[in-house]
């Protein structure tokens, strides 16, 4: 097809070329003059001028003037008219994809309607098919160190976000931390990159003017961080986030997620003397990968749903006494930080 086109570029250029040959010659015709006497209403002589070319040059003037409209034509033929058409067949395209789409929907939607519940296809295909930004690879990092008479955890939370549609989406981001009593949580840094580095998000702790794309909200002891990330068509964004909680005694506690994570690392670091163990709110079974006397390292290979997680337990050890956490059903009556 290129080539095609530029055959008939060459095409238009010689046929164009010869109309301007012809039209240089057609403008060194000789021409002869000569004096016309007519006589007026009144009978008074009239002198006028009249120029005669030759038949060759009006032969010569008709052909150029073809040659330039047949260029022309060709040349809105060829792009202008080739272009046009592409267009229109990129819009036919994109409608019958879109109709495509829809009938794909339609299809799922009647065939899983059939086998799942309708109030719980409503949930998975709201919360899951439908949802365009997919967490892939989150890290749940606990740091538990003794300080005095108190235990401070300090929590990371990492993972990528994923555009699984083809075009920008805005994706806003809301962290919700409710001490419900107990110590407020303080905020230490938040942060989210691009797939190429650029910084998207970040949190200044020393002036909060200096915040880019970020807002914290603080009522009482619940703190709130807020922003949203705009990601490419099917690229993805870093997120990173690292927060402080101080606790008294032993400590129960919890981590849940509000939209659907794919694959998750829970790392656990903690003192000497102390048990730590979970108690899995999710449809994929954490597996402990690692363990030693001060972390634990869990594995979650299969997804997470929206509005699960775990629960946590850290209690120092006492003598000659096994510590054993009951991972049955865990009904608690506090809320998850979601992240």
């Amino acid at each position: 097809m290129i080539k095609d086109k530029y055959h008939y570029l060459l095409a238009v250029l010689v046929v164009v070329s010869l109309a301007f040959f012809l039209d240089l010659v057609s403008s060194n015709v000789a021409v002869e003059y000569s004096n016309k006497v007519t006589l007026d209403s009144s009978g008074e002589k009239l002198i006028t001028v009249q120029a005669s070319f030759p038949l060759w040059y009006q032969i010569v003037g008709l052909a150029k003037n073809f040659l330039y409209g047949l260029g022309a034509a060709i040349f809105i033929t060829v792009f202008i008219a080739d272009r046009m058409q592409k267009a229109l067949h990129e819009e036919k395209q994109q409608e019958l994809t879109k109709l495509n789409e829809a009938i794909s929907v339609n299809v799922f939607d009647s065939l899983f309607k059939t086998i799942i519940p309708d109030a719980i296809f409503k949930i998975i295909k709201q919360e899951i098919i439908e949802n365009k930004v997919l967490r892939k690879e989150a890290k749940w990092i606990y740091d538990f160190t003794v300080r005095g008479e108190v235990i401070v955890c300090r929590q990371t939370t990492r993972y990528e976000l994923h555009n699984l549609s083809h075009q920008e989406v805005s994706n806003p981001i809301r962290l919700d931390l409710d001490a419900l009593g107990g110590a407020a949580y303080s905020l230490v840094s938040a942060e989210c990159h691009g797939q190429f580095g650029d910084v998207l998000v970040k949190y200044n702790p020393d002036d909060d003017s200096k915040h880019i794309n970020l807002d914290v909200v603080r009522d009482g002891n619940k703190l709130t961080v807020l922003y949203s990330v705009k990601i490419p068509a099917k690229s993805y964004a870093e997120y990173n986030t690292v927060f402080e909680k101080h606790y008294k005694g032993d400590i129960t506690d919890a981590q849940g997620t509000k939209v659907p994570v794919v694959g998750a690392d829970i790392i656990v670091n903690f003192p000497d003397g102390y048990h730590f163990d979970i108690s899995p709110l999710m449809s994929t079974t954490p597996r402990l990968i690692s363990e030693s006397s001060i972390q634990k390292i869990y594995r979650v290979e299969g997804g997470v749903l929206p509005n699960q997680g775990f629960v946590f337990y850290l209690v120092k050890k006492k003598e000659d006494v096994d510590v054993v956490v009951d991972d049955r059903e865990v009904v608690i009556s506090l809320e998850m930080p979601e992240v």
